[in-house]
């Protein structure tokens, strides 16, 4: 019965992975389908092969963070950040020096079943905000509210981003907007357009590697911490689920994010697009799991506060805000109750 856990795992990790292309593919492909530039089942493969290039090359630093670096699990980290060694209570709880198996595996589904909900409701949720809520959650099952098992300084690193995140990228996709504007004054609209055309589905490729960097981690970081050794093949099998994900079930939250926050043209794919993937790679390449959604949701609505607050629909972000508070919060709790 043994070999039935580490087959769970993987398989819980792929399901993660699924929920985060089934979610995230509008963050990489939502406006430039919404500009109606290319079909959905273009954009998806253009997402698919990308979303694996940033997994396997750069994925790892996410997937550190994700799998080792919020709850204390190694003996060694536990007397570095206390000053104190690690005691019997210690070894009883982590006697592996990692997380145990059961932890991580409720870690991953509790992240994975409040994404699919989402998903289903058409609400572009924060998929890195859900596991870190699972792996906190576990964390807490297995240790209480000590707070010498956690990495506080990094939990508040991440929950700063979260904040960060999108007004840097509402703020950038509105000067880069604006700056749009300007340029095309004056030009052939029927040359720009094509040119933008062109830009829009480079900054989709863009986003969706971003999204790889970074997301890929979410999805199988917690399994790092089981498997140590295989982090270039866990990184594409989070890749790879992704891409499915994607292509199965991303339309719901694709026209949610395309077409239904602000009216979108050219210039404002490419201003959203660009400013959230700049955005998530910065924070990517420093370890930290940030949201796409965020991202990829700010840039639209800067876009969208060019034309003035009328111009975006107040009811549609009041939704995903709440979504974005609650998917955490429900990720954490549910898994602290299911592992306790």
């Amino acid at each position: 019965m043994e070999f039935l856990l580490p087959i769970a795992l993987i398989l819980a990790g792929f399901y993660v992975g699924w929920n985060i292309g089934a979610n995230d593919a509008a963050n990489c492909i939502g406006t430039t389908v919404g500009a109606q530039i290319i079909s959905y089942r273009k954009a998806v493969g253009i997402m698919a092969l990308f979303v694996i290039l940033g997994g396997v090359l750069q994925g790892h630093h996410v997937m550190k963070t994700v799998g080792k670096g919020i709850v204390i699990s190694e003996a060694s980290t536990y007397e570095e950040y206390n000053k104190k060694p690690a005691g019997q209570e210690f070894h009883e709880l982590f006697p592996d020096n990692r997380l145990p198996d059961k932890a991580i595996l409720v870690a991953l589904l509790s992240a994975g079943l409040f994404v699919t909900l989402a998903t289903f409701s058409s609400v572009p949720v924060s998929t890195s905000q859900a596991i870190v809520g699972g792996v906190a959650g576990t964390g807490i099952g297995i240790v209480g509210m000590q707070a010498s098992y956690f990495k506080l300084g990094v939990l508040l690193k991440i929950f700063g981003a979260w904040v960060i995140s999108p007004v840097l990228t509402m703020s950038m996709a509105f000067v880069f907007y604006l700056a749009l504007g300007r340029m095309m004054r004056g030009r052939n609209l029927m040359t720009w357009s094509r040119v933008l055309g062109i830009a829009v589905v480079g900054s989709a490729a863009y986003v969706s590697y971003s999204l790889g960097a970074n997301d890929v981690g979410n999805a199988i970081g917690p399994l790092l911490s089981k498997f140590p050794d295989k982090g270039p093949w866990l990184a594409l099998l989070g890749g790879v689920a992704m891409a499915t994900g994607a292509y199965t079930f991303g339309s719901r939250v694709t026209d949610t994010v395309g077409k239904s926050i602000t009216p979108m043209d050219y210039g404002g794919a490419l201003s959203a697009q660009l400013s959230a993937a700049i955005g998530v790679h910065f924070f990517s390449m420093a370890g930290i799991p940030v949201s796409t959604s965020q991202a990829v949701v700010g840039g639209v609505i800067g876009v969208g506060l060019t034309k003035g607050i009328q111009a975006v629909s107040l009811k549609k972000i009041t939704t995903i805000f709440v979504g974005w508070i609650a998917t955490p919060a429900c990720a954490a709790l549910f898994a602290a109750l299911v592992y306790s």
